[in-house]
């Protein structure tokens, strides 16, 4: 089982592995002042991702095949793909090596209906029993729209939280994004 992970170009990740949040010195913090209700250290940030689940600061996002922007979303998904690695996370040898502690998805928004978002929350997360109940059914990119601004909220992905919060390099490939 795969997932896919995008880092942007110029990283050390099959040197040093992905870093989750807890892991990540350099991690862009302004994603998360209005999520959090205006913490603004990593500390602070790890904090309130543990408090929404144990583990949270410490996962990494995967999605069950590589992104496939369209006319619609040049700016939010193109972009972020050309400007990123994309690498490929061998799922099977981590949760076989012991380094998963559990999964999340997230689910699309559409796939929710009677979802009352707000502005300040985090997405939405559901515990999977295994990795062996990652959906890898077709993914449909075209609902994803520039005018929404919102990357990731309408398609669904994966949080695996990672014991120690680091993927170590053996258990990543770099591929070419098509």
């Amino acid at each position: 089982m795969k997932l896919y992970h995008y880092i942007t170009k110029g990283n050390d990740a099959l040197e040093e592995g992905i870093l989750s949040f807890s892991e990540n010195p350099f991690a862009d913090l302004s994603y998360y002042f209005e999520r959090t209700g205006g913490k603004t250290t990593h500390k602070e940030i790890c904090e309130w991702m543990e408090s929404c689940f144990v583990g949270r600061s410490r996962a990494v996002r995967g999605f069950s095949e590589p992104i496939k922007w369209t006319e619609r979303s040049i700016k939010c998904l193109k972009n972020f793909v050309d400007n990123a690695d994309m690498f490929e996370i061998d799922v099977s040898a981590l949760d076989r090596d012991g380094f998963i502690e559990a999964v999340y998805v997230s689910p699309s928004v559409l796939d929710i209906p009677e979802l009352q978002e707000q502005w300040n929350c985090d997405e939405v997360l559901l515990p999977l029993n295994s990795i062996k109940d990652i959906d890898y059914s077709p993914i449909d990119w075209s609902v994803c729209d520039d005018e929404l601004r919102r990357r990731f909220a309408y398609v669904r992905y994966y949080l695996i939280v990672i014991k120690g919060g680091i993927i170590p390099p053996k258990y990543l490939k770099l591929v070419q994004h098509y």
